[in-house]
């Protein structure tokens, strides 16, 4: 075997962490580089799992790599990095690849036609290139504008089924289409997110039977490749998306030489009753305000009822009460039993569901603080279903971003963009991870873009006023905040920020004005802790705001989850008491019913 000097080895890693392949995993490159050095200067038989947690993941001396899988996770994403870097590179390169099983890389020479320069599976960079398709929601045709709920179900049916396709981007788009008139015609749509091809129709319902209109539309011309009308009773709904879908994918096989469809997983239920009320807890669920999550869950449960098998509808569950948790609409101590134990049961039903693994990475991610296992979790949904956008969000935002990897949050939530450009809380939190990154003027253009899509969406309000805030510019901060507070309905976390931008302002009647208000407001609903605490960190009353911390830690408030990166806490960063709340927080036991019971019910499950 060629030995192959230090010179040529430095040179590849140079090329290596230079490709756009990692141009966004800040992360993975430190990984790389930390491995690459320590064995070029003979120290490779060190380089254990401890090792590398203290020195690239930043971790204390009570890091215990049974319980905490950060290592792992990344050392399986930088694989799986440079399996994608190595299949456009040169032949006559100098291969740098990490064994499985170790730490320690290996250095040879990549050979014309060796197994290494030819992937079982090569990426998306060797294959064709794929033809981008966009599925616009359905319009609701009916007398009495009153099935968006079913309309939104066959938009989704129709993205699960085409993203089987071969050499298919398939894009949601299903923003309401008052949105989408403000992005003009489909032209203006395909600019705008590449799209070469367009998905749309309608539904009309009469008592019991159901008119589906459906066209494909090439972008570029405007010429319809495909339409069709269907006449059906509403019994006949599961048949109609079948024949809808399998139409749609025999004419692109037709027109554009693409692949076969992959083979459509068994459908979730055929109990239309069950099915109907799963789709208006999802419509419920997306509307993210506090009054439609409650109504999500009782749609969840309602369907629950009427098919006790139902996984999807188990995980509908789970998700809605996390994010109640989430948005401080109710407490931890109470959601997250219930979200647990709805995830865990749709693990249970259904093994191979990516929406049943993303829900248990959620529970674990929120209300366990175990971001790795909630990582690995987040993975194991996107291996089983590539195109789900939520997957892609959640990693951003609940393990990524806790655990400081922000580079490689920013590519995740991007992914998510991609998949569902639309989307006002993936766009939101897009802002989330810009703030997290101090990128203040990037946060403020993407959520302008954000309210571009809906003007009403509080969520973008609030952190346009965080970006305001952190550049000082407070008049501008606290009209942001009172907008997304008339238009949230009065949020704790609304008025948690104006209070807190008042203090920095200097206002401390008006703030504390909002303290006094979130006190009585306590006593009819719950507030979290954390408000309070952010109130009085702004008006430099620190020893104060760390109990309150102190307190929203202790009950896993969600606003505590990236305490590390999160500018809020930069007025208390410094303060020894908060240094000790965050190790406390950084080192909170790892050991997680969920992911135990989960693993298990997938191995029980493996062994029939």
């Amino acid at each position: 075997m060629e030995v192959i000097d230090e010179r040529s080895v430095r040179e590849q890693f140079a090329a290596i962490v230079a490709s756009p392949i990692f141009a966004q995993a800040e992360r993975l490159r430190s990984f790389l580089q930390f491995v690459v050095e320590e064995t070029l200067q003979g120290r490779g038989d060190q380089l254990k799992e401890f090792v590398v947690g203290i020195e690239v993941f930043d971790k204390t001396d009570s890091f215990d790599p049974r319980t905490d899988a950060t290592v792992r996770v990344h050392a399986g994403r930088l694989r799986s990095k440079l399996q994608q870097y190595y299949a456009v590179a040169p032949h006559n390169a100098v291969l740098i690849e990490l064994p499985k099983g170790s730490y320690t890389p290996r250095f040879s020479r990549v050979q014309p036609g060796s197994p290494r320069s030819a992937p079982q599976e090569p990426p998306a960079a060797m294959e064709q290139p794929k033809i981008a398709l966009a599925v616009l929601k359905f319009e609701d045709h009916s007398a009495n504008r009153d099935q968006e709920y079913f309309c939104n179900g066959i938009t989704e049916e129709l993205i699960a089924a085409l993203t089987k396709v071969d050499r298919l981007r398939v894009v949601a788009w299903k923003t309401d289409r008052q949105f989408q008139q403000g992005y003009g015609d489909f032209l203006t749509i395909g600019e705008k997110l590449h799209i070469d091809i367009v998905v749309e129709g309608s539904v009309r319902r009469e008592d019991n039977r159901l008119r589906i209109a459906a066209h494909l539309i090439r972008v570029a011309d405007r010429s319809y490749l495909w339409s069709e009308i269907y006449d059906r009773k509403l019994q006949d709904i599961f048949v109609i998306q079948d024949e809808i879908s399998s139409a749609i994918v025999d004419t692109l096989k037709v027109r554009l030489a693409i692949g076969p469809a992959q083979k459509s997983a068994e459908r979730a239920t055929n109990n239309l009753s069950a099915y109907k009320l799963y789709l208006k807890g999802r419509y419920y669920w997306n509307r993210r305000s506090e009054r439609d999550l409650k109504a999500a869950v009782e749609h969840f449960e309602n369907a629950i009822e009427r098919e006790p098998n139902y996984a999807l509808a188990f995980a509908g569950l789970s998700d809605a009460y996390t994010l109640l948790g989430n948005y401080g609409a109710l407490p931890a101590s109470e959601v997250r039993p219930k979200a647990r134990a709805a995830a865990l049961r749709s693990v249970e039903i259904d093994r191979t569901l990516a929406e049943a693994h993303a829900s248990v990475g959620h529970v674990i991610a929120t209300y366990d603080w175990n971001w790795a296992e909630a990582e690995r979790q987040y993975e194991r949904a996107l291996a089983l279903n590539p195109g789900y956008a939520t997957a892609y969000h959640w990693s951003a935002v609940t393990s990524l971003s806790p655990m400081g990897l922000l580079g490689e949050a920013i590519s995740r939530i991007q992914e998510a963009q991609a998949l569902d450009p639309a989307s006002v809380s993936i766009n939101r939190d897009a802002a989330v991870i810009m703030y997290y990154r101090r990128e203040y003027d990037r946060v403020i253009q993407q959520c302008q873009q954000t309210l571009e899509l809906n003007a009403k969406f509080w969520g973008a309000y609030w952190v346009l006023g965080l970006a305001y805030q952190a550049q000082s510019r407070f008049e501008e901060a606290i009209a942001a905040f009172r907008q997304g507070l008339s238009l949230s309905g009065g949020s704790p976390r609304i008025q948690g920020a104006l209070g807190h931008v008042y203090g920095l302002a200097n206002d401390r009647e008006s703030a504390q004005k909002v303290i006094d208000g979130l006190a009585e407001l306590a006593m009819t609903r719950y507030v979290s802790p954390f408000e309070t605490g952010y109130v009085y960190a702004g008006m430099g009353e620190i020893e104060i705001a760390i109990e309150w911390f102190r307190k929203a830690a202790s009950i896993c408030c969600f606003d505590m989850i990236a305490i590390a990166v999160d500018p809020r806490f930069d007025r208390v960063r410094e303060h020894a008491r908060f240094k000790s709340l965050l190790q406390q927080v950084q080192s909170a036991p790892r050991t997680s019913h969920s992911i135990s019971e989960a693993d298990e019910l997938e191995r029980s499950a493996a062994h029939g």
